[in-house]
């Protein structure tokens, strides 16, 4: 059966209540894949929206360095922010 589907392109499975979200989101990327950006650009605007999300000003050296190699485990950079006195923004909500 499997020799009927498109081999590169699985949806995602999340094991959760609240999975309409994710998969709403893995969508939208794959979409975004889809339509020419590579992962790599899509890791630079990561680390960007993490910079955003700490309040660092758009001239700040952060911004001219290289994207660090794990912003998928990203304690070393927030401590790294937390120490140049950067803090997440609190989104305001509370529910």
């Amino acid at each position: 059966m499997l020799k009927t589907k498109q081999v590169n392109h699985f949806a995602a499975v999340v094991d959760d209540v609240k999975a309409g979200p994710f998969s709403e989101l893995q969508n939208r990327l794959d979409e975004i894949q889809d339509n020419g950006m590579t992962a790599l650009a899509i890791r630079n605007v990561l680390f960007n929206k993490m910079l955003d999300l700490h309040n660092v000003p758009n001239d700040h050296f952060l911004r001219d360095e290289d994207t660090p190699s794990r912003i998928d485990d990203p304690a070393v950079l927030i401590e790294k922010l937390n120490d140049l006195g950067f803090y997440r923004k609190s989104n305001g909500a509370f529910h």
